[in-house]
């Protein structure tokens, strides 16, 4: 994995960066927050372990910054603050984990296992309201574990209004990426797939969830 160590205590990070080399990782550091958000945008990192107090942009700052972007990279928050309260806020702002300082390695690998498995298993899966997608088996089930059957591309339309969720999704935009097109055809094609998909989530759930823009695409709503 490329890991990155944000961490202005020099020791502290240069013991990380050779321990985790040792377990077969990339370990790079940065020594403050804007130079992480700077390496963020140049390398693809699998996870960040990321100090509280730093100069220039401190950790929770960095947090709400990659959320706001959307970016869902898991991160740790190293932290010699120990309080439930420091906990929650630093949860709040988007970490997935939380070590408090002093630490053990063993712990730090411990905990980044974890996150990592946590994190594989939420990309297999997308929620929006009572519906999951599992994406590898291609199904898609309701809270109350009732499976709604799906056609392929009714599934692959689904999955792209969830994960373009309070955005509307215009017609070119599904054609590329359901259908593979890069115009949208003179057939009904989309709007048949929709109308369908949109007749057995409500059957299935009672529910509407795809509300036609006219003019402009489709928006997933909450009922």
């Amino acid at each position: 994995m490329y890991i990155l160590i944000v961490e202005d205590e020099i020791q502290i990070a240069e013991s990380l960066k050779k321990n985790l080399r040792d377990e077969g990782h990339n370990a790079m550091i940065a020594a403050d927050g804007e130079a992480a958000l700077k390496k963020l945008t140049e390398i693809e990192f699998d996870l960040i372990l990321l100090d509280w107090r730093m100069p220039k942009a401190n950790g929770l700052e960095v947090c709400k910054s990659l959320r706001k972007q959307g970016n869902q990279i898991p991160i740790i928050l190293l932290t010699a603050l120990g309080d439930i309260s420091n906990k929650i806020e630093a949860f709040n702002a988007g970490a997935d984990d939380y070590i408090t300082k002093p630490f053990s390695f063993d712990e730090v690998l411990a905990r980044i296992n974890a996150v990592m498995r946590r994190s594989k298993l939420s990309k297999d899966l997308l929620e929006f309201e009572n519906l999951t997608l599992d994406l590898s088996k291609r199904v898609v089930i309701t809270r109350d574990n009732k499976f709604i059957h799906l056609t392929d591309k009714e599934f692959d339309l689904l999955r792209v209004l969830i994960q373009q969720k309070g955005e509307i999704v215009s017609k070119e935009q599904l054609c590329k990426v359901v259908w593979d097109l890069t115009f949208v055809p003179q057939t009904n094609i989309c709007e048949a797939t929709v109308k369908n998909l949109r007749k057995k989530l409500e059957e299935s759930t009672g529910k509407k969830y795809i509300k036609t823009i006219y003019g402009e695409g489709y928006l997933l709503i909450a009922d």
